[in-house]
């Protein structure tokens, strides 16, 4: 059965290096650098590294490369992407739904990922102003506490970077994701690689290095596993929709495998190089690892506010955070962006608006959990907490499992090594992880939890 070609993408990215950057860009975002130290810190270190590792290489990558795949094979974004292809090799049209449960996946991260985007924003400006000079420990939870209990500002960090979003999205995929994308990466770099140096200089190092690659499997427990699994997934942004959109704009003769690998490799790189920034300086400044979210915001700042020129410090590694946050949330929007432009006819303009005010209004939610709404939860939790908890526990293993059981089973083989490229290699190795080992190992994983 032949599907309609109609919304099809018909724009390619102008090379693979604005490919992979846009990709890496994508995946590497606030999960790596605020995400990935505090969930660390609080589960072993060295023992959850070397699990988030081994869950990158042998589920991350087989279904980071078969969500490319997809999105080249159909050519069009996540939301309509599933039943495209489906009705292509002649299956039930409700395969379409998992398209929509990535899609809102991806909804629900923007909406709380926007207002912590925004909180890294807001320590920027606090850098440039003055504000975490000298700071101490008890100055610098209450200004973290002053912008928790705000929904003014925190609301207005929040719309700055909805506004910034808007503003690339509106634009082409060469002018606006990739020419960002392009010219923010290599930035990002020499700032990572910069507060490396300056870590190794201040702080301890060898301590930091031996937290992050000394393991200790004592403290491996069912719920270290599921978080590391977690993590995997939404460090490399598995079942966000953001491959399936990107390997729609792929031409042909890029390797979906070789850039994929180098999308994984990269994404961890960022992970291990965010610890060894922030855990020696941690640990050279006699502080725990283990502290939660208050790790980036009120740890850090305190080590930067004993230095010399710390402000700069401080910029610098916020502006870090803010180009993660950034670049992180133009890729997942770009999904639904694209729906909206192919499928509603809004021109690109329209549709950025339309999208960035959506998340903004339900971004609210997460903006107000910790101030005037702190006392409504769901299951227990502010709503902040719980967009976390399920787009972590529920959306990605859940959208990663229904996407590998998709390509594993539902498409024929021969389409997907078409799709893939006649000359890509490994692909027997690759199709038998997503067919087989993927889906029960997140099935086994993910149940667990519930156990």
């Amino acid at each position: 059965m032949v599907a309609s070609t109609n919304h099809e993408m018909t724009n390619h990215w102008k090379s693979q290096t604005g490919f992979l950057l846009a990709a890496i860009g994508g995946a590497i975002g606030l999960g790596n650098i605020w995400r990935f130290p505090f969930e660390a810190g609080q589960n072993g270190g060295a023992a959850f590294v070397i699990i988030y590792f081994a869950f990158i290489l042998i589920i991350g990558y087989p279904l980071l490369s078969a969500e490319t795949m997809l999105g080249r094979y159909g050519k069009q974004g996540a939301v309509t992407l599933f039943g495209h292809v489906a009705k292509i090799e002649g299956k039930s049209s409700n395969w379409k739904y998992i398209g929509w449960f990535i899609a809102s996946s991806a909804f629900i991260t923007c909406s709380y990922y926007s207002v912590i985007a925004g909180t890294t924003g807001a320590y920027a400006y606090e850098a440039i102003s003055g504000g975490l000079t000298a700071i101490t420990p008890e100055k610098a939870v209450e200004l973290y506490d002053s912008y928790q209990t705000s929904p003014i500002k925190l609301a207005l960090w929040h719309g700055i970077f909805m506004i910034i979003c808007a503003v690339i999205l509106s634009q082409d995929l060469n002018n606006g994701v990739e020419k960002l994308t392009t010219i923010a990466m290599p930035i990002f770099f020499a700032l990572l690689l910069s507060l490396i140096i300056m870590a190794a200089v201040i702080g301890d190092f060898a301590a930091g290095v031996n937290f992050l690659f000394a393991p200790d499997f004592s403290k491996v427990t069912v719920d270290v596993v599921i978080s590391a699994l977690g993590q995997a997934f939404f460090s490399i942004s598995i079942a966000l929709g953001i491959m399936l959109t990107f390997g729609a704009y792929l031409p042909q003769d890029i390797s979906i495998t070789k850039s994929t690998f180098i999308i994984c490799l990269a994404d961890t790189m960022v992970a291990l190089l965010a610890g060894l920034c922030i855990f020696p300086i941690v640990f050279g400044f006699g502080m725990e690892p283990n502290v939660g979210t208050g790790l980036v915001f009120n740890t850090m700042t305190v080590a930067f506010g004993q230095l010399e020129y710390g402000n700069v410090v401080a910029l610098a590694f916020f502006a870090l955070l803010s180009i993660a946050g950034v670049t992180s949330l133009i890729a997942m929007m770009e999904t639904l962006v694209s729906y909206l432009n192919k499928f509603r006819g809004m021109s690109r303009q329209k549709a950025a608006i339309t999208v960035s005010g959506a998340i903004f209004v339900v971004g609210l939610l997460s903006a107000f959990s910790s101030n005037v709404l702190s006392s409504v939860t769901i299951m227990g939790m502010t709503f902040l907490t719980f967009f976390d908890w399920w787009v972590n526990q529920i959306g990605l293993p859940v959208g990663g499992l229904l996407m590998a059981i998709f390509v594993g089973w539902v498409i024929k083989k021969e389409s997907v090594f078409a799709a893939y490229g006649v000359n890509e290699k490994g692909i027997d190795k690759i199709y038998f992880l997503i067919r087989y080992f993927c889906p029960i190992a997140v099935f086994v994983i993910f149940v667990s939890q519930f156990l």
